[in-house]
């Protein structure tokens, strides 16, 4: 670690000791007032393509695909955006920018426009905006999280997904209220979330006045340390295999099945979205519970399997109540793989790059959503949704199964 950089982490251990809760409150309303609105635009954004168009699994898997494709072209800019400007004023152009495209697509919806040449667009607009979103939450948490970070990070999570739960119920009142008028209550909660976001300290970027450095070395750098980092880059690639094995199932095998398997409406489709938010606010709780998760790396690699014995199971197309019991532990298993990865990452990362470098963790979950959405809505149209997810679930027990063999992971704490 050069000079600066220890300077910086003394500045940052410095602060976080006198910090008081309240910077920690705020940012913590504001993430869940995102996460509430970005559960209504999971439901309505599925429903529209799956209940009201009915669209092929094909077009299921290429709309997810381009919600997702942002991710992949966008999130590492995305990091280097929140390491050089203030990161309060980035949040609050989000909300706004957020908040707008919501708003357009439920006044499409109510002037009888829904297509697919409108839900595109907007799919890749709403995923460049959380492409940026990501990596600027995930650089601010370290400025007010206090001492204990790996427990602002549960806290962070359970509130996350807390708020997506609510949210993908709420998306199912769209049933009652019309999908506008939904759409309309998204746009109104991110314009709430200002109110929070406006609160939080300015959050100055680490990188020097002076520095000019082109952009495309900028992102590099954090690719290049999670790269040579023997703790980094392993579980990089792991979270990268949970992308690709699991997003697509969950986005777009899984609607599939609500509709076609169980013959479920918004209600239904709303009901096991909420679930798996809930599994994983349940198994955050635990973790807080316990003071955290000892062998972090063991309890990543069995959440890991814990997800693919679920979509194995799910494959064999239980009654819908055992189904949700399914969902459930996918969101259990999900919050042990999400807290360990991301707290991994964190204690990691250099401070200077840190939001570089925990962008290349979004990037390997959310960056191979893409080619998960298209391969998963391919592999429905060829074989179905139930069999597309046992051979997920079966691909993912073998790349987990190697990762316990043959490499450190399980003995990282």
């Amino acid at each position: 670690m050069s000079d600066e950089d220890a300077a910086i982490a003394r500045a940052e251990e410095s602060a976080s000791r006198s910090a008081a809760p309240r910077p920690y409150l705020f940012f913590v309303a504001g993430v869940g007032s995102w996460a509430l609105a970005a559960g209504m635009q999971q439901v309505l954004f599925t429903w529209l393509l799956v209940g009201e168009l009915r669209v092929s699994p094909r077009w299921v898997g290429v709309a997810q695909m381009c919600q997702m494709l942002p991710s992949l072209l966008f999130l590492l800019l995305g990091g280097l955006l929140a390491d050089r400007v203030e990161l309060r004023r980035l949040t609050l152009g989000l909300h706004l920018a957020a908040a707008a495209a919501a708003a357009a697509l439920g006044f499409m919806v109510h002037a009888g426009w829904v297509a697919l040449a409108v839900l595109l667009p907007y799919a890749l607009t709403w995923g460049t905006i959380q492409a940026f979103a990501g990596p600027a939450r995930d650089a601010m948490i370290s400025r007010v999280s206090g001492r204990d970070l790996m427990r602002a990070v549960t806290g962070v999570t359970i509130v996350q997904f807390s708020a997506v739960a609510l949210g993908s119920r709420l998306g199912g009142f769209g049933q009652q209220l019309g999908s506008d008028a939904a759409l309309g209550v998204q746009s109104a909660i991110l314009l709430a979330g200002l109110f929070a976001v406006a609160r939080l300290p300015r959050a100055e970027p680490h990188a020097p006045p002076g520095e000019r450095s082109r952009a495309l070395d900028s992102i590099r750098g954090g690719l290049v340390e999670v790269r040579r980092s023997p703790r980094l880059f392993p579980v990089a690639l792991l979270v990268a295999a949970d992308g690709l094995f699991y997003m697509g199932p969950f986005q777009v095998l899984v609607p599939l099945i609500v509709r076609d398997a169980y013959g479920g409406s918004l209600s239904e489709l709303s009901l096991v979205l909420m679930i798996l938010p809930i599994g994983t606010i349940v198994g955050s709780l635990a973790v807080i519970l316990r003071g955290g998760v000892r062998r972090m790396g063991l309890v990543f690699l069995l959440a890991l399997l814990g997800i693919a014995a679920v979509l194995v199971a799910i494959a064999v197309q239980p009654p819908f109540w055992a189904f949700g019991v399914l969902i459930f532990a996918w969101g259990i298993c999900h919050s042990l793989f999400f807290n360990t990865s991301r707290t991994l990452f964190q204690l990691a990362a250099t401070p200077a790059q840190r939001a570089r470098v925990l962008s290349v963790h979004s990037l390997g979950l959310l960056g191979m959503a893409p080619i998960s959405n298209l391969a998963a809505g391919i592999l429905a149209q060829a074989v179905g949704p139930l069999a597309g997810c046992a051979a997920a679930g079966v691909a993912m027990i073998l790349v987990t199964g190697f990762a316990l063999a043959a490499t450190r992971v399980r003995r990282f704490e």
